[in-house]
């Protein structure tokens, strides 16, 4: 210990201190250093999209107002860090184009690629999504894929070799106790019979789930944690399996999905509890373009 007049300093604390300082000048001093070389190939984009739509109203009837359909800008780029080795990064939020506001975000990661392939860190386009979303999800205005589009605390793992892309993810949110609170993959295979391909992806998450105490007074404005009472982990699974052809400018896909819930902790009391929950998914559907008019059709379904 050191002391002088009324100020008493512990040696292992100052030099912790010392040791926090330096590291932060050291990495202010990294940060500092990139800007100028990563923004210079920055590029920013964008897409408006409005219309007008109908939409129905519950007990019957609609409307006809102006829409948004999934409006959004973002900037994208990436820097050599050195020979075979470069940084990617891309940040991307949506807008709403009926009132001019930014309702939230929609990817946010920073990655490095190589011959090794990309690994990216934040908020990235999924494993699913990437292989059977691109062919069963065309536009949000006609439907979904059923799949994850896009997972937050993920760190990705993608390569492709040849004509195959493979993509992985692991969740990892630091506001739980697990170090992984799920995972996905996700697997194309390009170039059968000419313009064919097909994908496959599993999804796998746990939820811990907590419901309202039935016997407790539900008409407090404050729940406190008595309230609730654990009933287990939700545990889900997803499988997909979808295969896609081209003829000229048109294609056709044809695939299917199978899920599965699982709660091992249900109490036989408590009635709100599912202890197994199976359901498919089936999806048709075809898309292309009429000639060099510009114009595109879809028509797909999903049951």
């Amino acid at each position: 210990m050191i002391t002088y007049d009324k100020f008493t300093v512990s040696m292992i604390d100052l030099e912790e201190q010392i040791m926090k300082n330096l590291l932060t000048v050291t990495l202010m001093a990294g940060l500092l250093s990139i800007p100028s070389m990563v923004f210079a190939d920055a590029s920013w984009y964008g897409s408006i999209r409005t219309g007008v739509a109908s939409t129905p109203h519950d007990g019957g009837g609609s409307s006809i107002g102006v829409s948004d359909i999934s409006s959004r800008w973002g900037i994208q780029g990436s820097s050599a860090v050195s020979e075979g080795l470069t940084a990617v990064y891309r940040f991307e939020t949506m807008l709403d184009s009926t009132d001019a506001t930014m309702p939230g975000g929609r990817l946010s990661y920073v990655g490095l690629s190589g011959g090794f392939g990309t690994i990216t860190i934040g908020q990235v386009w999924s494993a699913s999504y990437n292989s059977v979303g691109a062919m069963t999800d065309n536009s949000f205005a006609y439907g979904d894929s059923e799949t994850i589009d896009r997972i937050g605390n993920a760190v990705s793992y993608s390569v492709s070799v040849g004509n195959m892309s493979l993509q992985a993810d692991v969740i990892m949110d630091s506001d739980t106790k697990k170090t992984g609170d799920g995972y996905q993959i996700g697997a194309t295979i390009g170039g059968l019979m000419e313009s064919g391909s097909i994908a496959i992806a599993h999804i796998r998450a746990d939820v811990k789930l907590a419901l309202f105490d039935i016997n407790d007074d539900m008409d407090d404005e404050v729940v406190s944690p008595e309230d609730l009472y654990d009933t287990g982990v939700d545990k889900t699974s997803s499988d997909f399996l979808v295969g896609q052809y081209g003829i000229g400018d048109m294609t056709m896909y044809l695939g299917v999905g199978k899920h599965k819930t699982r709660n091992d902790g249900c109490d036989n009391e408590n009635n709100d509890c599912v202890t197994m929950l199976i359901g498919t998914t089936t999806f048709a559907g075809i898309r292309g373009g009429v000639g060099d008019t510009g114009v595109s059709y879809v028509f797909q379904m999903r049951k």
